[in-house]
């Protein structure tokens, strides 16, 4: 993109030096970033909130940690992270006005976390964005930072939950409130069937996934899991393989804006429905108390963790981070 690096001056440079300088802080040695997705079955439950704060610890353990918001038109993660709107985003990318990833990230106040801003033409980017997700996937792998955070849209389109189930790790924030609990079932559901019409082993069963989804079906599936004893008994190894699928979809469940020990147990039920009626090993990782430093870090558009360190706010998202990279017992284990 002409004119894009004169545009972060020696600032991009310097952090894209300390960036690619620093050592690979992961355990599993891997050479290639974990991509975490942070979903939720509507807006206004937190996504931004914990991507926010979940990148800057991050960063702070050492790791090289690029945030990205894909909540195309409704951005406002770079807010969160205490940056000034960005000149380029995502939709640049989309759009083909530059072919690498990287020229569009921006540094922030915390060394070591970049982020890359969303779009402001969601009408324009959504169907290019369909078109270019496998891109997105494949040119994040090649990215020099150990994590990578997806600040996702809000709903349950087809899109949204596609990058849910590409992710390495999917973390779904739900508000102790019957719509919220409601459209994190729905998200989750989106989530399984996503997962096995899209797979290419299963092709020759996409009558049966379909037909499985649909909640007046005549197949007599009463409930997701349901359907895999079905499949299992038209051919084994295809039974398998839906089984091999679902292993797959390992969503990390925070209950947000809890103020109350039954909002501490939702969590619980939301794992044990999961695991019952959908099949899915779902993780209960914890909790966010509800506390006015949310808002007003928010207004200081800057990550609480940053603002108000010695919050229970922060000692609770840094909780969530230990158990997350799996450093601290989630509430509710897989």
């Amino acid at each position: 993109m002409e004119g894009l690096d004169s545009i972060f001056s020696v600032s991009k440079e310097e952090t894209l030096q300390k960036v690619q300088q620093q050592p690979y802080a992961k355990k599993d040695l891997r050479n290639w970033p974990r991509i975490w997705a942070v979903g939720g079955g509507k807006g206004g439950v937190g996504k931004s909130l914990i991507s926010a704060n979940f990148s800057w610890l991050l960063a702070q353990e050492g790791k090289r940690v690029l945030a990205i918001d894909l909540d195309l038109g409704g951005s406002n993660l770079h807010t969160c992270l205490g940056v000034n709107p960005p000149r380029y985003g995502l939709g640049d990318w989309i759009h083909r006005r530059t072919d690498n990833l990287f020229d569009l990230a921006t540094p922030t106040a915390q060394p070591g976390l970049m982020m890359i801003s969303g779009s402001s033409d969601p009408l324009s980017v959504t169907s290019q964005m369909e078109e270019r997700k496998k891109d997105l996937f494949s040119e994040l792998t090649n990215l020099p930072f150990d994590e990578i955070v997806l600040d996702l849209g809000a709903g349950s389109t087809a899109l949204t939950i596609d990058f849910f189930n590409c992710a390495d790790e999917g973390i779904l924030s739900i508000l102790p409130e019957p719509t919220s609990v409601e459209n994190a079932y729905r998200f989750i559901r989106m989530a399984y069937y996503r997962k096995l019409l899209l797979c290419p082993e299963l092709k020759n069963f996409m009558p049966v996934i379909e037909e499985g989804a649909d909640t007046k079906n005549t197949l007599g599936v009463r409930s997701p899991s349901d359907l895999k004893e079905i499949i299992s008994r038209l051919d084994p190894v295809a039974g398998e393989v839906f089984e091999r699928e679902l292993a797959k979809i390992k969503p990390n469940i925070v209950v947000n804006q809890v103020r109350t020990s039954q909002d501490i147990e939702i969590g619980k039920s939301i794992c044990g429905v999961c695991r019952r009626y959908f099949g899915i090993n779902a993780r209960y990782a914890g909790y966010i108390d509800y506390e006015n430093s949310v808002w007003k870090a928010v207004r200081m558009k800057r990550p609480a963790v940053a603002e108000f360190p010695r919050s229970i706010l922060a000692a609770r998202i840094s909780r969530l981070t230990k158990a997350l990279l799996g450093e601290e017992s989630a509430i509710f284990p897989r």
